[in-house]
This record gives structure tokens, sequence and C-alpha cells, in this order.
């Protein structure tokens, strides 16, 4: 029987360090064995809104291109967003609004929310956001 593998969508946080210096994050190397990863369209949208050079944007479309090719793109569903809408408030109300950041904290769910829909871990270097996104999102987190 072959090791199973697990799946993983890397958090943008895992990304920005390996496009910006080539720095890949440890658990990849490590704990994991060879993942399955796949990615969260929301992840791709958070890389090119902070790319600013053709480069960047070239070395983006590759990644998307891979991973649209290899069928590995994971994109909320219409119920992801209503239940993004849902914990929102939730995480506001607990929280208070002015704590969290509406539009980073929604990305958030919704990429717990898309890794959930295939049984993904997230994977990320920002625990603090991600562990109050599981306060409502049952879902397998790795930080």
């Amino acid at each position: 029987m072959a090791d199973a593998r697990i799946k993983v969508i890397l958090d943008t946080s895992i990304y920005i360090p390996f496009i910006n210096d080539g720095v890949v994050h440890p658990i990849l190397e490590i704990d994991l064995g060879k993942p399955i990863i796949y990615l969260s369209v929301v992840v791709i949208a958070e890389l090119y809104a902070g790319s600013f050079d053709n480069q960047s944007i070239k070395l983006l479309d590759k990644l998307y291109k891979a991973f649209y090719d290899t069928q590995r793109l994971v994109a909320p569903s219409a119920n992801d967003w209503q239940t993004t809408g849902k914990v929102i408030a939730k995480l506001g109300g607990k929280h208070g609004f002015e704590n969290i950041f509406l539009s980073k904290i929604q990305n958030d769910v919704l990429i717990a929310l898309s890794a959930k829909q295939i049984g993904a871990s997230v994977i990320t270097k920002n625990a603090k956001d991600f562990l109050r996104v599981k306060e409502f999102v049952n879902f397998n987190l790795i930080a």
C-alpha cells in the first residue's frame, strides 16, 4: 500500500517568501512528505494584487497555468460565500469589527472553506487570523 499523501492549500503567506527570496517553508521539506498541493483562487488573486512588475506577473501566470493544467485549482462555491458572510458576522460580534480586517479575514475564511471542500489542510504563517476562523469553521490547519 502506498503512503497516503495529504492535500494542502498554501496560504499567501507561504508563497510570498518563496516568490521573493526562494525560501521554502520548512514544514514542506520535513513534516509532510510529499503533499498534493492545490491552489486556492483566492490566494492567486492576493498574489496578483501584490504584484507590480511584469516579471512577477509572468511568474504568477506560470504558477496559475501549472495548477490549472493539473486541475488543482480550488474555488469557493456559492455556499462558501454565504458561509463566509455568516462567519465574518460572528467574528465581528465576538472580536469587534474594529479588531479584524474584514476583507483580509474574508479571504482567509474563503481559503479555509475551499480547503474543507476538498479535504485539504491550510498551511500558513498567519496562525492568528486562521485560528480565529477556526473558531467557526471546522478545517485542518497547519501553522
